[in-house]
């Protein structure tokens, strides 16, 4: 499946997610997002010359990419040395979602 910000400079390529996630926690509720989850070898991620930037919350263990042209958070991923790595992949650059898939809603609000 291909995705993409919004000027298309951050472009992914990732398998169709069975299930994407929506989580309703302080940064996720903030970005929109519906993630997908993936081994990191199973996403392809091609940056161009704007670049990207990152952001790492909290506890330090995920960092969050967006594009540096349009600000579209694209993906995150787990920090070198998790013994789990993950991709996340923002399913919203996404056109659309293959039919069939669908959406895990987690409730991570602190209150």
């Amino acid at each position: 499946m291909k995705l993409q910000c919004d000027c298309g400079n951050v472009r992914l390529s990732a398998p169709d997610p069975a299930q994407v996630t929506c989580c309703n926690c302080g940064i996720c509720r903030r970005y929109m997002a519906l993630w997908g989850y993936f081994r990191p070898g199973e996403v392809e991620i091609v940056t161009g010359t704007a670049g990207r930037e990152s952001y790492q919350r909290g506890d330090r263990e995920i960092e969050f990419l967006r594009c540096a042209a349009c600000g579209c958070v694209t993906h995150y991923q787990t920090l070198a040395g998790d013994p789990d790595p993950i991709v996340a992949v923002n399913f919203r650059m996404a056109e659309t979602l293959p039919q069939g898939v669908t959406t895990r809603h987690v409730d991570n609000a602190t209150r």
